[in-house]
């Protein structure tokens, strides 16, 4: 998982539902899922070991959550967590939502996973690029029956998940380079978007000089106009249905940021 999300960062193409923010590498390159603001205890409200309530995104939902019914918490993390892996690993979702009547997922639930295989051996132009094992481990991971799921020690003991494993020096090593890669990249883009900036600021306070010329009047700076306003001081409140955020940017660099966003 660590290599793909790597890989896939650098060259931009992480799954939209995968967003950085909630896929975190900490200072030894260890990855933690993250954004916990559907989590719930596992023991549930009244303590059974069952929660009821209708949590997560629903293309990582298990199909016990969308029929509505009592599930265990640990076994629909697994579940999500192996619909992670193979969006990492395929740089596509194995299906639109995990109920059995979507036509993807229903392959699987059936027993039919054969032809889930080649739904998708088809979508890479004929090249199947799954090996056995891997089939085999996600498709028992992808169980309509919670019980028939493997457990995590299970999921460990698989065959896919016995190959060789880097020591951590190795992981440092490979992982420091790959984000100079991802660093340089953000650099070049904020560069980039800088020096367009300047150049629709020039373009502008061209034109604003131009007409003002027209009509007789001086030209002013639109960026010394905003500069000149009145920006409070930042101070946290708390208002119900109310959302705030935090910048250290400048308003005017933050402001032209957000309209440059709108129009596009």
């Amino acid at each position: 998982m660590l290599d793909g999300l790597s890989y896939m960062h650098a060259q931009g193409k992480v799954h939209r539902d995968l967003k950085p923010e909630n896929l975190i590498l900490d200072a030894a390159f260890n990855l933690k899922i993250s954004d916990f603001g559907f989590a719930a205890p596992l023991e549930g409200r009244d303590g059974g070991g069952l929660l009821t309530t209708q949590l997560g995104t629903a293309s990582y939902m298990a199909p016990e959550i969308h029929l509505a019914k009592p599930y265990e918490g640990a076994r629909v993390d697994l579940f999500a967590s192996a619909i992670i892996l193979f969006v990492i690993l395929t740089q596509r979702p194995p299906f639109a939502s995990a109920n059995p009547q979507d036509p993807h997922y229903r392959l699987l639930a059936a027993n039919r996973a054969e032809l889930f295989w080649q739904a998708h051996a088809e979508a890479e132009e004929g090249t199947d690029l799954y090996s056995a094992e891997f089939k085999d481990f996600f498709s028992k991971n992808m169980a309509l029956n919670p019980k028939q799921r493997p457990t995590i020690d299970d999921i460990r003991a698989h065959p896919w998940m016995q190959g060789p494993v880097p020591s951590y020096d190795e992981i440092k090593t490979d992982f420091t380079r790959r984000k100079t890669l991802v660093d340089q990249e953000a650099h070049r883009e904020r560069d980039e978007k800088k020096a367009q900036r300047a150049g629709q600021k020039d373009r502008a306070v061209r034109r604003g000089a131009e007409k003002n010329a027209e009509e007789g009047e001086e030209a002013e700076n639109p960026r010394e106009a905003w500069e000149s306003l009145d920006v409070f001081d930042y101070g946290p409140f708390f208002v119900q249905d109310y959302t705030q955020f935090f910048t250290t940017a400048q308003p005017l660099d933050y402001f032209e940021e957000l309209n440059e966003f709108l129009s596009k």
